[in-house]
């Protein structure tokens, strides 16, 4: 299956411990976490790791997001230091 973009919903009671654990899932699988925030996770991975993803403890849904083909506008923070 080809590289998607998901969004990863995480169950209101996971620790951080269960998160860390799914994010360092969706990198031993070659996804790369586009955004974290709050209890959501949107990531871009092969869709044949849905299940995978799925089945780990604290996630409480995972789904394939399309952006109507618009790409994603990288933010960057300048900081003068």
């Amino acid at each position: 299956m080809p590289v998607e973009t998901h969004i990863i919903r995480i169950a209101d009671g996971a620790t951080p411990s269960q998160i860390e654990f799914i994010l360092k899932t969706l990198v031993s699988i070659g996804g790369r976490v586009e955004i974290v925030s709050n209890k959501s996770i949107i990531a871009t991975f092969n869709g044949d790791y849905v299940d995978v993803i799925r089945q780990k403890p604290g996630v409480g849904l995972v789904g394939g997001v399309k952006f109507r083909g618009r790409t994603i506008k990288k933010v960057v923070k300048r900081s003068s230091v």
